[in-house]
């Protein structure tokens, strides 16, 4: 189930028209769910950024999208694309299993790459992602949101100020009902499943928050009938500083079950909470104080956007590059081998787990 982006170009004719002289010229290639909630508004909103094409698989539902983010073009062949000159910068939001084949042809063409997580399925292709880029020149960042969330990063500002003490555990969740905007969420060879596919989110963030992952332990079943991936992954992650982590990931909630998230960080002097559930979002209790935090209302992917076209401005390296997300990549996949295999597995791994 390969992707296919071949088609033909319009373009789109714009009124009134700004200058963009000194603007950084931006294509999204992918434009589904992830794209329009959440990369294209912010991308639109971005002074510094000029939205030059929208590559879709349907050339009626790319107009549609072009139009109203209001893109100069659009295509169904992401190497029309990749071409334009006017464009500096690729944001793949493609399915999992198209990353290696458009960002290393987005490195070649000389293009910068904010790349949806996972990076790859595979660590030989994350590795060629990586290399790519480095070879070509380009900046890559993966788009791991969750250190953009202002909750997850005031906890991460909280550990770091000390206020919990010495972190020694960690505890995660994130629930939900089956994606049913994606059909190649069920497969595990087009999207790991839901411990790569969605439980990498607090992966990454424990590895960013706790350090480097050195064993790996999981459990893991198909809950839901008909799907091949598994649907409900829990893991116990033991950290080289001698703390853990225990992580849930589970997509075999009843349809319309909302997004359900959970954060819990304990120290030796304190424990802070992030609880999507909650209307105080963020609390942080220790050495006799307990403070709430009311919802913040910066939005994490405009964020996680504008710091990478600060980086590609500022010519310095993302906050997010292509080696941290491989990192976390390797860390989900272990989880899945475990899964599979029911022992703790070490790191790091020493062969592909998704074949």
């Amino acid at each position: 189930m390969m992707l296919s982006l071949k088609g033909v170009r319009a373009r789109i004719p714009l009124s009134d028209e700004e200058d963009t002289m000194g603007k950084v010229g931006v294509a999204v290639i992918g434009a589904g769910f992830i794209a329009q909630v959440a990369h294209l508004p912010a991308w639109s909103k971005l002074e510094g950024a000029e939205l030059i094409a929208v590559v879709r698989r349907s050339e009626a539902r790319a107009k549609e999208v072009a139009e109203r983010f209001g893109a100069k073009y659009y295509f169904t062949d992401y190497l029309k694309a990749l071409k334009l000159e006017e464009v500096d910068v690729v944001d793949i939001c493609t399915p999992t299993y198209t990353h290696r084949e458009i960002a290393v042809s987005a490195a070649e063409h000389g293009k910068h790459i904010i790349l949806e997580k996972p990076i790859a399925l595979k660590l030989r292709d994350a590795d060629a992602i990586i290399s790519a880029a480095k070879r070509y020149g380009v900046k890559l960042m993966v788009a791991h949101c969750l250190r953009f969330w202002p909750e997850y990063v005031k906890v991460w500002e909280l550990v770091k100020e000390g206020r919990v003490g010495n972190v020694r555990i960690s505890r995660a969740y994130r629930i939900s009902s089956l994606p049913d905007w994606a059909p190649w969420f069920p497969y595990e060879k087009l999207s790991g499943g839901v411990i790569v596919d969605m439980g990498i989110h607090d992966i990454d963030y424990l590895r960013w928050l706790m350090g480097e992952v050195v064993e790996v332990f999981a459990r893991g079943r198909r809950v839901r009938e008909g799907i091949e991936a598994l649907d409900y992954v829990h893991v116990l992650l033991k950290f080289k500083s001698g703390s853990i982590a225990y992580v849930e990931s589970n997509w075999a909630m009843p349809k319309g079950f909302p997004l359900t998230t959970y954060l819990e960080v304990v120290g030796d002097e304190g424990i802070v909470v992030v609880d999507n559930r909650s209307t105080a979002t963020l609390t942080v209790e220790g050495r006799g104080v307990r403070k709430s935090y009311t919802p913040l209302g910066e939005d994490a992917y405009y964020l996680e956007v504008k710091a990478f076209l600060n980086a590609v401005l500022e010519d310095r390296e993302p906050p997010v590059p292509g080696e941290e997300a491989r990192r976390s990549l390797e860390v989900a996949l272990a989880a899945l081998k475990s899964a599979k295999e029911g022992k703790p597995i070490k790191l790091p791994l020493r062969e592909e787990v998704i074949s």
